[in-house]
């Protein structure tokens, strides 16, 4: 979805302040500690960061230090990125370990390319894919190709497990077709991995850019049945997503986009999720956050036709 956002002063002023935190090494964060009562809490961080579309593969126009920015103001344990170059990929490993940020330097990130390096259709031939980062070391990688398209460039899964947990945590992030007639079997492939994963009493939780809206028919299967809402009905899955409490549109949420009305309540359109297994769930919350337009040569143009959503969620270890 390319959507052209709109300045605002006040948003900017608010992403500049959360960048310049970055200027300073902060030291990780505890782990996520196993409380008496058996819950454990992450705080997950969500991009399409259009890394070609808006930025052509550029590590040097304000991008990476977005990212490093936000990361840094925000502290989460998950990180998901969508539409990511392999050399902004790089970027942001050498960003997160001169933070301090990952407790493994070298083996926190995941990258699953979506074309192939040399095609010079995207981001000046290095390539374009999607990419997880993790505050604690990661497991054995699933990169699964999802039903084809026919658009030729294919769309992925990846997960991993995060390590050291006190149960089996997944975290997944996929970036789904926008070519209609194919959107039903890649999330059916894409929801058959996290029920496999649920089945055996894991944790997955998930983040992308779904291409689909929360009340879309075809997140039925998703939602869980409690989720019956004005704007998100008709639901018999086993998953919240993690804005579905949102006050602005309950159910819904909050959207992830800017400057259209293709979304409820009022709102731009949401195509930007985050899922985790209803039943484990304790409590559980995410915001979408203004799109800053801090990148460019002159770092006053919008850094992705994207918001970045945070969540952070409270889940049980044991079923």
């Amino acid at each position: 979805m390319r959507i052209s956002p709109v300045p605002d002063l006040a948003r900017r002023l608010l992403t500049v302040a959360a960048i310049l935190v970055a200027t300073v090494a902060l030291p990780a964060g505890p782990a996520p500690a196993a409380a008496a009562n058996a819950t454990v809490t992450y705080k997950i961080w969500h991009w399409n960061m259009a890394g070609h579309h808006q930025h052509l593969g550029s590590t040097t126009n304000g991008v990476i230090q977005a990212i490093a920015g936000s990361i840094s103001y925000r502290r989460p344990d998950l990180v998901s990125v969508n539409e990511i170059c392999r050399n902004q990929y790089g970027a942001v490993i050498d960003a997160l370990q001169r933070m301090g940020w990952p407790r493994d330097l070298g083996n926190f990130a995941r990258y699953e390319p979506m074309t192939e390096a040399g095609d010079p259709g995207y981001c000046a031939g290095h390539g374009i894919g999607v990419a997880l980062f993790s505050r604690f070391p990661l497991g054995g990688t699933l990169r699964q190709t999802l039903p084809d398209d026919g658009s030729g460039r294919p769309r992925k899964l990846l997960c991993a497990p995060v390590t050291a947990q006190p149960m089996t945590v997944r975290f997944c992030t996929t970036h789904l077709t926008t070519v209609a007639a194919h959107r039903a079997a890649q999330l059916g492939r894409v929801h058959e991995v996290l029920e496999s994963y649920r089945s055996r009493g894991e944790v997955p939780i998930i983040a992308g850019d779904f291409n689909v809206q929360p009340h879309s028919p075809l997140l039925d299967t998703w939602y869980d049945a409690s989720i019956d809402t004005d704007a998100n009905r008709a639901n018999t899955g086993r998953y919240h997503e993690l804005d579905d409490r949102e006050a602005v549109c309950p159910g819904w949420g909050e959207q992830t986009t800017e400057s259209n009305r293709l979304g409820a309540c009022d709102q731009s359109g949401k195509v930007d999720l985050i899922f985790a297994p209803a039943a484990r769930l304790t409590t559980y919350t995410a915001d979408a956050h203004p799109i800053g337009h801090v990148c460019g040569a002159d770092r006053d143009k919008p850094c992705s036709d994207h918001r970045i959503v945070d969540a952070t969620l409270t889940v049980t270890t044991s079923e």
